[in-house]
């Protein structure tokens, strides 16, 4: 199939699906392949993780060569006010065909220590931009009344993400909701007789992985995130991650029914910077060279690793 078929294909479903009456059933969130470094922005339980940089800029480029293929790109801080308690900020802008979102985000978390394991309980308040491109959008029937083809429209509207994180400095565990109150976004309602409407999903996001660490130079961290919305195919990724003197990482996994990743980074004093590639396995190969995402962090503060209780990072 080559690209203009692709593109009809995604144009009719985006028109029919999103801006008609009938509910958007989709993946509509973007999944990272820089999986630890993001986890913040997939659970706000993770913010007191202390291996995660505390300032991290994040931009993926999915489907290079495709015309209107997701891009993302995420700006996050974060800060511990003491050893229970953090607050986070993000930003993150995803543009995909004829939509773009623009999403900014306050996290709050607080920790729960033991002897064994530390138990954090986040909470994310986010406000979304939604914006629909309608002055690129080729209509098949001129007369549709959803769609006015020579306006923008945009609106704005809060949402939620809640999360639950487990860790030590041999494991972790996350469970997340994002998306609670499933909003609503209702576009041209001031020029149309029938508003378009999309609505957003609960997103569930369950994340783990185990350090195998042999007190040397060398530690191995198997790992999965699997992911659950409704209407949408199962979706998991598994693989390992690799560090070597807590400087150098690399990881390689598999998301089903989308890629092969590999992910190379290092850390030098307070910086960090990650690059990953996917090897899409889908038929969209074809018209697509790969999707590429690249990570820079930088810690605030040196980290005392003898003392650190989180995993499975540097």
């Amino acid at each position: 199939m080559n690209r203009n078929k692709y593109l009809y294909i995604i144009s009719l479903f985006v028109i029919f699906c999103g801006l008609s009456d009938y509910n958007l059933n989709a993946q509509q969130l973007p999944h990272f392949r820089n999986p630890f470094f993001n986890l913040f922005v997939q659970n706000p339980a993770t913010i007191p993780v202390s291996d995660v940089p505390d300032i991290m800029l994040n931009h993926r480029s999915q489907w290079v060569g495709f015309s209107g293929a997701p891009k993302m790109s995420t700006l996050a801080g974060k800060y511990l006010f003491r050893d229970d308690m953090a607050g986070g900020v993000y930003m993150m802008s995803d543009s995909y065909g004829l939509t773009q979102k623009l999403d900014f985000s306050l996290n709050y978390a607080y920790v729960l220590k033991t002897e064994q394991f530390n138990l954090s309980f986040g909470l994310a308040w986010t406000l979304t931009q939604y914006k629909l491109r309608g002055t690129e959008i080729s209509l098949y029937d001129v007369n549709d009344q959803v769609v006015n083809q020579n306006l923008d429209d945009k609106t704005w509207k809060p949402d939620a993400n809640a999360g639950l994180f487990i860790y030590n400095k041999d494991f972790y565990a996350g469970f997340s909701v994002l998306q609670l109150f499933k909003t609503k976004y209702a576009f041209f309602q001031a020029t149309n007789d029938v508003p378009g409407l999309m609505k957003n999903h609960r997103h569930f996001i369950i994340s783990g992985a185990y350090n195998i660490d042999d007190k040397n130079l060398h530690s191995f961290s198997p790992f999965a995130n699997i992911y659950f919305a409704s209407a949408t195919p199962f979706k998991f990724d598994l693989g390992v991650n690799y560090s070597y003197n807590s400087s150098l990482l690399g990881s390689l996994f598999l998301s089903k029914s989308d890629a092969l990743v590999f992910s190379a980074g290092y850390k030098y004093d307070r910086f960090y910077l990650s690059y990953s590639f996917d090897f899409v396995l889908t038929r969209i190969r074809n018209v697509s060279s790969g999707a590429h995402e690249i990570c820079l962090g930088i810690y605030l503060s040196q980290k005392q690793s003898a003392n650190r209780d989180s995993s499975p990072m540097f």
